[in-house]
C-alpha cells in the first residue's frame, strides 16, 4: 500500500512539473512573480516545505522499484534533507533568496529553463510506470 502511494506521489510530482514548464513558456513573468513569493510567509514556506519533503520521501521510497532507482533515490534524499535544511534556516534568508532569483531572471531565461522542467517531468513519470 505505502510503495503504491508513493508511486503516486511521484506520478504527480512529475505531473506538477509538466504543468510548471507549460506555465514557464506562456506566462513567464507572473512565474516570476511566484518565485519572488516563495517563503514570503510562514504558510507559503511551510506548505512548500512540506511538499517538497513528501516529493523526496516518495522519491526515495520508491526508487528500488522505478526503472533509475539510484537517480530516484538520490534525488529523494537530496529533495528530503534540503526540505529540513529550509526548515531550520530562518524563513526570511529563504524569502530573500527567492527575491533576488526574481529579480536576476528574466522572462526569456524562464522560457528556456522551461524545457528542463518537462524533462524532469516525463522522465519521473517514465521511470515509475
Amino acid at each position: 500500500m505505502i510503495n503504491t502511494i508513493a508511486q503516486w506521489l511521484v506520478l504527480a510530482s512529475g505531473a506538477w512539473l509538466v504543468a510548471i514548464s507549460i506555465f514557464m513558456v506562456f506566462k513567464p513573468q507572473t512565474a516570476l512573480g511566484y518565485l519572488g513569493k516563495m517563503a514570503s510567509t510562514d504558510l507559503i514556506n511551510y506548505s512548500e516545505l512540506t511538499l517538497r519533503l513528501i516529493a523526496g520521501a516518495a522519491l526515495w521510497r520508491y526508487s528500488e522499484f522505478s526503472k533509475a532507482p539510484e537517480a530516484l533515490n538520490i534525488i529523494g534524499l537530496f529533495l528530503a534533507v534540503t526540505a529540513v535544511v529550509l526548515f531550520l534556516v530562518p524563513r526570511k534568508w529563504h524569502a530573500a533568496y527567492s527575491v533576488w532569483w526574481s529579480k536576476k531572471l528574466n522572462p526569456t531565461m524562464v522560457r528556456l529553463a522551461a524545457p528542463i522542467s518537462l524533462a524532469a517531468g516525463v522522465s519521473l513519470i517514465y521511470a515509475v510506470m
